[in-house]
């Protein structure tokens, strides 16, 4: 199994935080490997949508999972391989809130994709924890 996860701790609410991850068609705002995101209707567990990733490329997703105000999952498929994209809120003491960004890649052909885009996300999401983290304090 391939894993990225990446975590921090930031001043703004988590209903600010969960705000800006639930709103899919932000994501570009503050997510640079997508040009793109729209979900169809809610963000409920087994909604579909779909992403424009950097390179232009639209790839199909689906809703996992939803725990709102606190952890949704979604991701898709690929000829042997799933991939998971998770994003969670937690309440902290002293009034700090901890996000994280994750994803995996499943599945007998989870090398081969790990070395073709698993190491791209694992290299962006960093990035996309911090720009959301920014615009979570700025708002």
């Amino acid at each position: 199994m391939w894993k990225s996860e990446f975590s921090a701790e930031t001043s703004a609410a988590p209903e600010v935080v969960w705000g800006l991850l639930a709103d899919v068609s932000a994501w570009p705002s503050w997510n640079p490997g997508y040009r793109a995101a729209e979900l169809e209707g809610p963000l409920v567990g087994g909604s579909n949508g779909s992403v424009t990733l950097s390179n232009g490329m639209k790839r199909p997703l689906t809703v996992y999972e939803v725990e709102p105000g606190a952890f949704f999952a979604y991701g898709g498929t690929m000829p042997g391989a799933h991939q998971r994209f998770i994003q969670r809120v937690e309440r902290l003491d002293g009034g700090r809130t901890r996000v994280t960004l994750g994803h995996t890649i499943e599945g007998p052909a989870w090398p081969l994709y790990g070395v073709l885009f698993g190491r791209i996300i694992r290299g962006y999401l960093p990035t996309a924890l911090s720009w959301l983290v920014a615009k979570a304090e700025a708002n």
